[in-house]
C-alpha cells in the first residue's frame, strides 16, 4: 500500500519544512498486517494466509486454460492478459486489408514475407496511389493496375535473381568468417599455452639465477677463505734469515690507504735453524690530540722458542731494519 502523492507544497506540521509535494512511502505496516491475515478459501475448504492464498487457487482452482500452451488461470483477468499479449503461441490476424487467416505470433514476421503477403501488399498500394491520384480514365484503371504488378513483379524477380547470386557470395564469407573464428579460437590457444611456457621458462630462468647467485657467493667465499688460509699459512710459516744475514718483507700501501688506521703483522722467522725466533709488526701512529701527525710505527718481538735453554739472553746481537 502507497500513501497518497499530492500535487500542491506540503508543510510538515512538526517541523514546518516545505517541500514541493508529498513524499509517497510504502506502508509496511499493512503488508505486514495483510501477510498475517487468515483467509477462508470459498471454492473449497481450506484455509491459511493471504501471502498463501495465491498460491492455492493457482495449484487448486486453476480452471482455465489457454487453448496454445496449456497453461493454467485462476483469475479470468489473468487469463485474458495471457491470451492477448503474453502468450508466445497464440494466433493472431494480419491486419492487412485481404489477408485472411490466423497466424501464430511466433511465425508473423515468416508471414509479412511470405509471396502472398508481399502480392497483396502491392495490390493495397497500387489501390492506394490510384485513389489519390484519381485517374480521368477508369476503364483504363484495371490494364493500368495490371500493367504495374506484371513491372513489379519482373523488378522482384531481378531482386531475386540478384539474391541467387549474392547468396553463394554470403554462405562463402559465412563460412571464411567461421573459418576464421576457428583459426582465432586455435591462435588464442596457442599464444595461452605460450604466454604459460614462457611463465613457466621465466620462474625456471628465476630459479636457476638464485642457484648461480648463490653458487657465485660461495665461490667467492670460498676464494676468501682460501686467500685466508695462504694469509695464515704465510703468518705461521717460520722464515731464517738468507745468508748475509738479512730478512726481506714486503707489503704495499697505497696513498689514500696510508692514512687509514692499519697493522700488518710479518711471519716469525729465526736467525737460524737453532736460532733466536722473531716477529716484526708495523702499524700506524697518529698522536692524540694532533691528526695531522702521523707516524709509521715498527715493532719487532722476540719470541720464545724449543732452542731457548741453549740461547743467550739478553739477545746480545744488534739489529738494523730499514724501510
Amino acid at each position: 500500500m502507497n500513501m497518497f502523492v499530492y500535487s500542491e507544497p506540503f508543510i510538515c506540521s512538526f517541523c514546518h519544512t516545505k517541500q514541493e509535494k508529498k513524499q509517497a512511502h510504502a506502508d509496511r505496516g499493512a503488508e505486514r498486517e495483510l501477510n498475517m491475515i487468515k483467509i477462508d478459501c470459498h471454492s473449497c475448504s481450506w484455509n491459511g494466509l493471504y501471502n498463501d492464498y495465491k498460491e492455492h487457487l493457482g495449484q487448486q482452482h486453476a480452471y482455465l486454460q489457454c487453448s496454445d500452451c496449456c497453461e493454467h488461470f485462476f483469475s479470468i483477468n489473468l487469463y485474458e492478459e495471457h491470451r492477448q499479449e503474453i502468450c508466445e503461441y497464440r494466433s493472431i490476424l494480419c491486419e492487412l486489408p485481404g489477408c485472411m487467416g490466423l497466424i501464430k505470433w511466433t511465425n508473423i514476421g515468416t508471414h509479412y514475407l511470405c509471396d502472398t503477403h508481399q502480392k497483396m501488399l502491392l495490390e493495397v498500394i497500387i489501390q492506394y496511389i490510384f485513389k489519390h491520384k484519381r485517374l480521368p480514365n477508369k476503364s483504363n484503371c484495371s490494364a493500368t493496375i495490371t500493367s504495374v504488378v506484371s513491372d513489379m513483379k519482373q523488378e522482384l524477380i531481378t531482386v531475386q535473381e540478384n539474391v541467387n547470386i549474392l547468396l553463394p557470395e554470403v554462405e562463402c564469407s559465412l563460412n571464411n568468417c567461421t573459418r576464421l573464428k576457428s583459426e582465432h579460437d586455435q591462435i588464442k590457444t596457442t599464444c595461452d599455452n605460450l604466454i604459460q611456457q614462457k611463465n613457466t621458462v621465466g620462474k625456471m630462468i628465476k630459479d636457476d639465477n638464485e642457484k648461480v647467485n648463490k653458487c657465485i657467493q660461495e665461490q667467492n667465499d670460498m676464494e676468501k677463505q682460501i686467500d685466508d688460509t695462504k694469509k695464515l699459512q704465510l703468518y705461521t710459516k717460520t722464515l731464517s734469515l738468507d745468508t748475509d744475514s738479512t730478512m726481506t718483507f714486503s707489503f704495499i700501501k697505497h696513498p689514500h690507504e696510508i692514512n687509514l688506521p692499519f697493522s700488518i703483522y710479518s711471519s716469525q722467522f729465526k736467525t737460524s735453524i737453532f736460532g733466536y725466533n722473531f716477529m716484526l709488526r708495523i702499524c700506524s701512529t697518529i698522536i692524540s690530540g694532533n691528526e695531522n701527525q702521523e707516524y709509521l710505527s715498527i715493532y719487532i718481538t722476540l719470541l720464545r722458542g724449543e732452542f731457548d735453554q741453549i740461547l743467550l739472553y739478553p739477545f746480545p746481537y744488534n739489529i738494523y731494519l730499514c724501510l
